[in-house]
C-alpha cells in the first residue's frame, strides 16, 4: 500500500503496518483501556492518547509439529522471528510518529513485568552460583577457600530470596486489552484473543503515542466458540472449566474462565513440571513433581499453599544444579531481558497449549487436541 499526502495520520500508520507484513491492525484510545492497572498506557507513556495494535499470525506447520512432539526447535525459532519482527514494525511506526512531532513508545513484546525486575547484577550472582553448585557436585573438582566462602554466601542469600514473598506479575503493558479495544479480536474462555480469521494462534504488540488518532470499532461477535478446549489442554489448571468469571474490556463485557494461581501456570509453562493433571501427556518440559523428591505428591496443590509449594520448587531446581538449575535461569533471563532481546536459541517454550490449540476454525482445534493428547510424555533424555 502507497502513503498519500491525503492520507489520514491513522491510514498512513496503519499503512506502515500493513507495507510489513502486519495480518492485523487497529488503533484505540487510551480512555477505552486505562482504566486498569495493567492496560493503563500512562505507565509506559504520560500523557498517551491513542495505542496502535498489531499482530502478525504464527506458522501453523511448526505449531502442528511442536503439539505432536515432533519438533520444538522449529516452533521456537518461528516464535523468535515472529516476536522480534513485531517489535521492529514496532520501531517504524514509532519514528514515523515522532518525525510527524509526536511521542510514542514501542512497548516490548511480553514478558514484561513491573514488580519483577531483577538488575544484571543480581543475576550473575544466581548465575555465579549455579557455576558454583555444578562445580561442588563434580566429583573430579572442588571449591577453592574462596569459592566455598562465595557459595556459602549467595546460598543465605537465595534461601532470604525465596522467602521474601510472592512477585505480583503485573505487565507493563497489556497487549491483549489494546487488541480488544482496538477490534482485533476478543477475549476467549482461556483469557486468549481470538481473532475471526486466525483464532488464538497470532502474537500482538503495542504501539503509545500521544497523538489523538481515530479509534476502531470493537469486534461486536466474539469469536470464542466456548468449546473449552483450551482448559482441558492446560496441565497446571491455571483456569476453571465451569466457572466463570466476568471482565470488562475496552467496554466489552467478556466471560472468562475463573482464574487460579500464576503459579499453576508458572510451574508448568515454566518448564518446571511438564505433567501435572493429565498422565497420558507431558507438555515439552522433561521434568515431573517426583523428580525434585517430592514422592508423596502426584499434582501441585489445589488450594493457596500451590504458591509455597512452586516457591520450593524453584529453590529445589537451583540446589540441584544442573539442567534444572539452567530451567531456572533461562526463565529469569526471559523476565530480565524480554523475549525481543535475546538470542533465539534462549527462546525455549514448554507449553502455551491453551493458545495455539485453538486454530482458526473448529476442525483445526479439534486436530490439535488429538494431536497433543496422543503425543505422550517427553523424558529427561529428550531435551
Amino acid at each position: 500500500m502507497t502513503i498519500t499526502e491525503s492520507s489520514s495520520l491513522e491510514q498512513q500508520v496503519k499503512k506502515i503496518a500493513l507495507n510489513e507484513g502486519v495480518v492485523l491492525v487497529g488503533i484505540c484510545s487510551t480512555d477505552s483501556i486505562k482504566n486498569k492497572l495493567f492496560s493503563d498506557p500512562n505507565y509506559l507513556l504520560p500523557g498517551a492518547q491513542s495505542v496502535v495494535s498489531i499482530a502478525l499470525k504464527q506458522d501453523e506447520k511448526s505449531i502442528e509439529r511442536y503439539l505432536a512432539k515432533k519438533d520444538r526447535d522449529s516452533f521456537c525459532l518461528k516464535s523468535d522471528e515472529i516476536n522480534k519482527k513485531l517489535y521492529a514494525i514496532g520501531d517504524k511506526i514509532k519514528t514515523y510518529l515522532e518525525e510527524k512531532g509526536f511521542k510514542a513508545f514501542n512497548c516490548k513484546i511480553n514478558f514484561d513485568y513491573r514488580n519483577a525486575k531483577l538488575n544484571e547484577t543480581t543475576y550473575k550472582a544466581l548465575e555465579t552460583f549455579v557455576s558454583l553448585i555444578n562445580k561442588q557436585k563434580d566429583e573430579s573438582s572442588s571449591l577453592s577457600k574462596a569459592e566455598q566462602k562465595t557459595f556459602d554466601n549467595l546460598k543465605k542469600m537465595l534461601e532470604i530470596g525465596f522467602k521474601k514473598g510472592r512477585v505480583d506479575f503485573v505487565p507493563e503493558f497489556s497487549h491483549r486489552c489494546a487488541a480488544e479495544a482496538a477490534g482485533l479480536g476478543r477475549i476467549g474462555w482461556s483469557g486468549n484473543i481470538i481473532t475471526e480469521k486466525y483464532g488464538a494462534r497470532i502474537m500482538f504488540t503495542s504501539v503509545l503515542t500521544d497523538a489523538k488518532l481515530k479509534p476502531d470499532e470493537p469486534l461486536k461477535d466474539n469469536p470464542c466458540v466456548m468449546c473449552k478446549l483450551c482448559e482441558r489442554v492446560c496441565q497446571g489448571g491455571f483456569f476453571s472449566k465451569d466457572e466463570a468469571e466476568k471482565i470488562i474490556v475496552g467496554g466489552t463485557e467478556e466471560i472468562i474462565g475463573k482464574r487460579s494461581s500464576y503459579s499453576y501456570c508458572a510451574a508448568v509453562c515454566g518448564g518446571f513440571i511438564g505433567q501435572n493433571r493429565f498422565k497420558e501427556w507431558s507438555t515439552w518440559s522433561p521434568y515431573r513433581l517426583k523428580s525434585y523428591g517430592i514422592e508423596d505428591v502426584e499434582q501441585l496443590p489445589l488450594d493457596d499453599t500451590v504458591d509455597d509449594f512452586y516457591q520450593d520448587i524453584m529453590y529445589r531446581a537451583i540446589i540441584e544444579g544442573g539442567r534444572k538449575a539452567e530451567n531456572v535461569l533461562k526463565m529469569i533471563r526471559t523476565i530480565l531481558y524480554g523475549l525481543h532481546n535475546k538470542p533465539k536459541e534462549d527462546y525455549i517454550p514448554t507449553c502455551a497449549n491453551c493458545q495455539i490449540i485453538c486454530g482458526p476454525k473448529m476442525e483445526d482445534k479439534k486436530k490439535s487436541y488429538k494431536l497433543l493428547i496422543k503425543s505422550g510424555c517427553i523424558e529427561k533424555g529428550d531435551l
